[in-house]
């Protein structure tokens, strides 16, 4: 195997590697045994036609190809050690020929990180506290959890479940429509626009209401943003939550089947305070390091800036599949072009590959 190595430039350099016969002969042999079972030979049986025979037929590089990329790999691993590299990351495959078997691989290699005045950072950890309002809160989301609901004859309040119908219109186009939509009243709630819960508040059942609502300049559908929507609505039904009586019977009733309502207080609160505590050691283990880094000198090989990039994109692209969003949809949503979100991947990838040499 012949080896010439490029200057090491941005901590990274090019292998230039050439195969011989003798490199080649096992990896020869690994691709007549991947291939044999699958080529018929006149005057053998499948599988029984000896290497030359097979090598003759398809030739020496339908051989190679069945292992190329995993010969690939381990000849550039072998070269690496027979250069003393300190490599990090995966490498670069390029310019491969196969008459004579040869080709460039670009290897990132491990920086020099100078974390400097370490032992001079000094962060506060903060104590964590659980006030009785935490853990007051937290029993009532099992209340609420718990609860039932029960229609009531009277004017919808934030909190109800409604039946509605309803019809809402941009430019006179319907965007909204539907009959018996079981609609939540949240407070907070901007579905499907912002201020529609409030609208539907204090309306009389079965009385037909009519409002206006403004779009916002962010909306999903750019199309229909910073438009008026007209809509039209009828309450049908209400129902209000019923929620379980806080007493010691409640307590008794959960799952865990607590002793009285003092021993559940007592539970939430320890977990509570676990919880807290285990993201105030993560929340203060980000703030050393972010404080780290910022006084380390890294220079991270451009190779592996430019794979934990590609990876960041991948990962985006499938979350997207997985949700059925075309890339072209989601670009437009949220205002950005390719160029952007690469410069965003990149700058992610440099934060993650830093951190993770510190």
């Amino acid at each position: 195997m012949k080896i010439t190595q490029d200057e090491v430039v941005d901590n990274q350099t090019t292998l230039h590697i050439e195969l011989e016969d003798s490199d080649l002969d096992p990896y020869l042999d690994q691709g007549y045994r991947r291939i044999s079972p699958k080529v018929s030979i006149p005057g053998f049986r499948r599988g029984k036609a000896p290497r030359r025979v097979i090598e003759n037929y398809i030739g020496r590089d339908g051989l190679l190809n069945e292992v190329f990329d995993s010969m690939v790999f381990e000849v550039t691993d072998k070269a690496i050690k027979e250069q003393n590299l300190d490599a990090v990351g995966v490498p670069i495959i390029k310019d491969a020929d196969m008459d004579p078997v040869q080709f460039s691989a670009t290897i990132p290699l491990r920086p020099d990180i100078q974390l400097g005045d370490y032992r001079a950072i000094r962060i506060d950890y903060e104590e964590v506290v659980i006030s009785e309002d935490d853990v007051s809160s937290r029993i009532d989301d099992i209340r609420q959890s718990l609860g039932t609901w029960e229609e009531v004859d009277r004017e919808p309040r934030f909190g109800d479940l409604t039946s509605l119908d309803m019809h809402g219109v941009v430019d006179d186009e319907p965007v909204w429509s539907g009959e018996d939509i079981t609609f939540y009243l949240d407070e907070e709630g901007s579905n499907p626009l912002p201020g529609f819960p409030a609208e539907i508040v204090g309306a009389e059942i079965n009385q037909q209401i009519d409002f206006t609502l403004e779009v916002p300049d962010d909306f999903r559908d750019a199309s229909i943003a910073g438009k008026e929507a007209s809509f039209s609505v009828t309450v049908k039904t209400v129902q209000e939550r019923i929620l379980p009586e806080l007493n010691d019977e409640f307590a008794q009733g959960l799952p865990d089947g607590f002793e009285d309502l003092d021993a559940l207080r007592t539970q939430v609160e320890e977990a509570l305070t676990a919880d807290a505590k285990s993201r105030a050691s993560s929340d203060y283990q980000d703030k050393v390091i972010e404080t780290l880094l910022d006084g380390t000198d890294i220079e991270v090989p451009p190779v592996l800036l430019d794979q934990e990039a590609e990876n960041i994109q991948a990962n985006q692209d499938r979350f997207l599949d997985q949700s059925n969003i075309l890339r072209e949809d989601y670009l437009a949503a949220i205002g950005k072009t390719e160029e952007e979100i690469l410069e965003e991947a990149k700058e992610e990838a440099d934060k993650r590959i830093r951190r993770n040499f510190v």
